[in-house]
């Protein structure tokens, strides 16, 4: 990011407390604790680390297989549902955030880095060894999120350039990376991506991409594209205000095509009004839910394609979690928001077989399964 972006990043770790140590090719185990509801109701399992990393990049394959990543290099993968995790630091990058990462299995995996150095590093050996496939020497450059299509199409999106978005794709299972616009697209003023959780950046099929950014003053901003990059479009989000710490920092779609942003201001993590928006895809306008909101400042928001049922509640079905740093809350469709846990968590993913992670401050990781 830019001098003063980096600075409220600064103030944002300063503020979550979120440091730790790395180490390669270690491995931790521990007991597991549970994350209480405010009804004493458990959701979330506690799941040791090892680490007192703060951990914002999190890839969940099924309930037995995931990957985090974080601050100090931090970078661990679990093969038995976070009983032991392994620690797979890259060399050069002990005191480097990685933020944003995708896995396709316990062995293959794509990690990036928030910071300078900007790269994206690919490793097949399950994090033994790592090659570069992508490095910017820019010091403006500064990777936001990264996501995937399929099997083999990838999307990373960074900090503007010289006022330009910063926009790439990969056609090969992340092994090559270009730029993916046909001309230079210009941000605002001061407008910018969040890496809280590497969710900011969403995309689905065939070619759609969406860019939450904040930074600027004003109503945030979503960037719409639906052919892979190559033309961008604008969207207003006026429920969610803007500015140097605040704006969306995680966008979600819903099976119908239902579309929620989470974010706030997360120099308030308390702040219960302007962190929620939803899409309304036929009058192509942001609204505030009808309901309750969440409880604070939120980083991370998912939709669950195989819905959860949960006693306390009298709206059916979950089909929407979201989590910040004053606890979680989940919504049967987004309007109204239950409390669901008080853990503090930066990001939330689903696995393939419906089973729910979540990673925060402190190397702290949580686990649902079904």
């Amino acid at each position: 990011m830019c001098a003063d972006r980096r600075l409220v990043w600064i103030w944002m770790f300063i503020a979550w407390m979120s440091t730790g140590q790395t180490s390669t090719g270690q491995t931790s185990t521990g007991q597991t604790s549970t994350g209480q509801t405010s009804t004493g109701q458990e959701f979330w399992k506690l799941v040791p680390t090892g680490t007192s990393a703060s951990l914002r990049g999190l890839c969940a394959i099924d309930q037995k297989t995931a990957w985090t990543c974080g601050s100090q290099g931090t970078l661990l993968g679990t093969i038995d549902g976070g009983q032991t995790w392994t620690r797979r630091g890259i060399e050069g990058l002990e005191s480097t955030e990685l933020r944003s990462i995708h896995a396709w299995s316990a062995d293959e995996l794509v990690v990036a880095t928030a910071g300078t150095p900007c790269r994206i590093y690919l490793s097949k050996d399950a994090g033994r060894t790592w090659k570069i496939v992508y490095e910017n020497e820019d010091p403006q450059a500064f990777i936001d999120g990264m996501k995937f299509w399929d099997e083999k199409r990838g999307f990373v999106f960074g900090d503007p350039i010289d006022g330009k978005l910063m926009a790439l794709r990969s056609e090969d299972r992340g092994q090559h990376w270009l730029s993916s616009a046909q001309q230079d697209y210009r941000l605002g003023p001061g407008e910018a991506g969040f890496a809280a959780s590497n969710s900011s950046l969403m995309v689905f099929e065939p070619e759609s991409v969406w860019i939450g950014l904040g930074g600027a003053s004003g109503a945030a901003q979503v960037l719409i594209s639906d052919d892979g990059g190559l033309n961008w479009t604008r969207s207003d989000v006026e429920p969610i205000p803007s500015g140097k710490s605040s704006g969306i920092f995680s966008l979600a779609r819903g099976a119908q095509g239902q579309v929620v942003a989470v974010g706030g201001d997360y120099m308030q993590a308390d702040g219960k009004t302007g962190n929620v928006a939803l899409y309304d895809s036929v009058g192509r306008v942001w609204q505030r839910p009808r309901g309750k909101g969440p409880g604070g400042f939120r980083s991370s928001v998912i939709y669950l394609s195989q819905p959860i049922r949960i006693e306390r509640s009298d709206q059916g079905l979950v089909h929407w979690i979201c989590a910040g740093p004053n606890g979680s809350e989940a919504s049967a469709d987004a309007q109204d928001w239950f409390a669901l846990s008080d853990e503090s968590f930066h990001a939330l993913a689903v696995a393939s077989d419906g089973s729910l992670w979540a990673c925060g401050a402190k190397g702290r990781v949580g686990l649902h399964v079904r």
